[in-house]
C-alpha cells in the first residue's frame, strides 16, 4: 500500500490519533478548511487514491487537492505538492511511533524472560543484583 493509501487508512479510523493527524495536516497546509459537504468529485475532480470511502482528489482545472471523508465532506485541502509532503511526513511519523510501541507479543516475551530470571535467582544461579539489573532492563522494554 502506498503512503497516500496509508494516510487515508490512518485518518479513516476516527480515533484520537486519526483526529490528531488530520489536525496536523490542516496546520501543515495552513489553509482554512470549512467542513462542507461536496458532491463527491463527479465533475472536475480526479480521485488519486481511495480507502474505505475516503478520497484524495485533485481538481482538474485548478490542480489543488482535497481529502473527502466517507460522507463526501471535505476535511482538508491545499496544493497537491503540499498535501503529498505533509502526508508523507505524517505517515512516516505515525509508523515510527507504532514501531516504537512494544507489541503484546514483545510484552509477553519480556514477562516470560523476567519469570525465567526469577527462577534463576531462586535457584541461586544469579545474584540479586544481576536479577534486579536484568529485570529493570526488561521492564524498560515494556
Amino acid at each position: 500500500m502506498d503512503v497516500y493509501s496509508d494516510f487515508l487508512k490512518i485518518i479513516s479510523k476516527g480515533d484520537k490519533q486519526s483526529k490528531e493527524v488530520l489536525s496536523i495536516l490542516n496546520e501543515e497546509l495552513s489553509l482554512p478548511n470549512a467542513k462542507l459537504p461536496t458532491m463527491g468529485g463527479k465533475v472536475f475532480w480526479t480521485t488519486i487514491v481511495e480507502y474505505g470511502g475516503w478520497k484524495l482528489q485533485q481538481n482538474d482545472i485548478t490542480h489543488h487537492a482535497r481529502i473527502l471523508d466517507e460522507n463526501n465532506v471535505r476535511v482538508a485541502w491545499g496544493t497537491i505538492n503540499g498535501m503529498y509532503k505533509a502526508m508523507d511526513r505524517l505517515v512516516r511519523s505515525v509508523h515510527r511511533y507504532d514501531d516504537l510501541q512494544p507489541s503484546s507479543k514483545d510484552r509477553m516475551d519480556s514477562m516470560e524472560e523476567i519469570a525465567k530470571l526469577k527462577d534463576l535467582l531462586d535457584k541461586g544461579a544469579i545474584t540479586e543484583q544481576e536479577y534486579q539489573e536484568k529485570k529493570e532492563k526488561m521492564l524498560r522494554k515494556i
